[in-house]
């Protein structure tokens, strides 16, 4: 890649336990962009991210869970020609403040890999030579593998359909359709972003809806010496159809949530930072009882 482009970051969040309420937690995956520095073979990083949800039971306040989750996630990537593989690897720190107390956990979440082909790069010059423009669009897929732990126990005495949304891992694979499409000219740009997780059923027969994934960002890039300073602002979507168990739906567990989303990211040479906040906009998860409070998302890269 020539220039400074954003690419499609796809990872999954978990919930926290769920004890008396199985709303409880994180009612859709979480779905966000990075911006990455130029790198012509390949880069690794870590990210971090930190999300808080507040749930309540419509048909009972006394039953009610503030959910915090921590991830630190490993990623990277490798550009080999027109083709781009990138690699996924979270592990989720959780606190679960409820009316049955307060509880914490903390285990490796589902590793990911995916695949883009770059099926369009064009740069232009205008006829005054003033304005260069640039469009590129990559498609793609992945997987999701049931690496993070996963141990509900269906035949507990204990057991609540809730329980599926406090494991670090789904227990399932899973399946993603991507593309992304980014144009820019001069020092700004806009990057458009599709996705679909295409979910399976676990052992346990337990089965997540598939997710819906829809983003763009418009950034503008400021040269400071040796630095180059790439504020963004823009938009993330995304919603989820119904879960199911042993074939039957799970009230309400379908859901949509709108966020504003404002970063900023810094790069030199070959080392690039990135802070981005998510500031929910619109939200009807878990038909809302709910809420998505505040996300935040800091990560460091290294290219080669």
């Amino acid at each position: 890649m020539k220039n400074f482009s954003f690419l499609t970051i796809l990872f999954l969040c978990i919930s926290m336990n769920t004890f008396g309420c199985e709303i409880c937690g994180c009612g859709n995956s979480n779905f966000q962009i990075g911006l990455l520095p130029n790198f012509q073979k390949g880069f690794a990083g870590l990210r971090y991210s930190f999300s808080e949800f507040n749930s309540s039971l419509r048909s009972d306040a006394t039953q009610f869970s503030n959910d915090y989750i921590k991830s630190i996630e490993l990623w990277g990537g490798y550009n080999f020609k027109k083709w781009q593989l990138m690699a996924f690897v979270p592990y989720l720190s959780t606190k679960k403040e409820s009316d049955d107390g307060s509880i914490t956990s903390s285990g490796l979440g589902d590793a990911m890999v995916l695949a883009n082909y770059k099926i369009l790069s064009k740069t232009f010059l205008s006829k005054n030579e003033k304005t260069s423009l640039r469009n590129e669009l990559l498609i793609g897929g992945g997987i999701k593998l049931p690496s993070g732990a996963n141990q509900v126990d269906v035949n507990s005495s204990d057991f609540n359909i809730g329980d599926f949304n406090s494991q670090a891992g789904t227990g399932s694979v899973d399946y993603i359709l991507n593309s992304t499409h980014n144009f820019s000219w001069n020092k700004s740009g806009i990057i458009t972003n599709a996705a679909y997780r295409i979910n399976t059923a676990n052992k346990q027969e337990y089965q997540f809806g598939n997710r819906t994934y829809l983003s763009s960002s418009y950034y503008y890039t400021f040269a400071q010496s040796s630095i180059k300073i790439i504020p963004s602002i823009g938009i993330n979507y995304q919603s989820n159809s119904i879960n199911s168990f042993a074939g039957n739906n799970v009230d309400d567990s379908q859901g949509h949530i709108l966020n504003s989303t404002v970063g900023i990211n810094l790069v030199r040479k070959k080392v690039g930072v990135n802070l981005l906040a998510f500031i929910p906009t619109s939200q009807n998860l878990y038909d809302n009882q709910t809420k998505l409070q505040k996300r935040v998302l800091f990560g460091v890269t290294y290219s080669f």
